[in-house]
């Protein structure tokens, strides 16, 4: 067992993490969905590492585009000056830094609504199913939730009654998902006709996202296999 035999096992996951499209994407959105959990909302500097892993997340989106260098570096830096704002804004709360706090969650909302289109616009150009592939529409569902959980943050920043209560990032990162995957629980109650529209939208994306994802793949796999044979 020496270096040279730890280099040959692993060296096609290395190559295969640092060369496909997704894979950066697919990893810095388990990470963000499961440190929502974990991170305490209450204070500023777990506010400001959620805030961060956000922007990993939206620099790894941005990877998606597939543009000129300087493009892909313009991109980074509005990204990292909506990190900035909703820092900013995170530090020195007042009403009028909430302005700040708004444009950096538009922004966000832009890159990754359009990393979805991106990557759904691939995945229905691919002549086979690959890895990349699985990976690309596992992240595009788990992109879908968050594309809602900023618009309802978007929504609340605006009209903070949006909800029944007060709701913290985690319970409404929460909400999100448990509309996307229609399972309603009831716990959380949006009350402003805006809200409920968005709940609406999220309910039937998550109901046909996957429905389409899975006949498309399964065409792509029925078409691979009738080739060999």
């Amino acid at each position: 067992m020496n270096f040279q035999h730890w280099h040959d096992k692993f060296s096609p996951y290395w190559k295969r993490f640092v060369l496909s499209p997704y894979e950066h994407l697919f990893w810095s959105l388990i990470i963000l969905f499961f440190s929502f959990a974990f991170v305490n909302e209450n204070n500023i500097f777990g506010r400001i590492s959620l805030t961060f892993l956000f922007l990993m997340t939206v620099l790894c989106v941005i990877e998606t585009f597939k543009l000129r260098q300087k493009f892909l570096n313009v991109f980074r830096a509005i990204a990292v000056l909506s990190f900035i704002f909703s820092v900013f804004a995170i530090i020195f709360d007042s009403q009028d830094n909430k302005i700040l706090y708004l444009l950096g969650q538009v922004i966000d909302l832009i890159f990754i609504a359009i990393a979805v289109l991106v990557i759904i616009k691939k995945i229905f150009s691919d002549t086979k199913v690959t890895g990349d592939t699985l990976r690309g529409g596992i992240s595009v569902y788990l992109m879908l939730g968050i594309v809602w959980f900023q618009i309802y943050q978007i929504i609340l920043t605006i009209v903070p009654q949006a909800f029944e209560g007060e709701l913290s990032g985690y319970q409404v990162f929460y909400f999100s998902f448990v509309t996307l995957t229609t399972v309603g629980y009831g716990d959380i109650l949006p009350v402003h006709r805006a809200t409920m529209i968005m709940a609406n939208l999220e309910a039937i994306a998550g109901q046909l996202y996957p429905a389409v994802i899975i006949a498309r793949l399964v065409s792509l796999y029925t078409v691979e296999s009738s080739n060999k044979n």
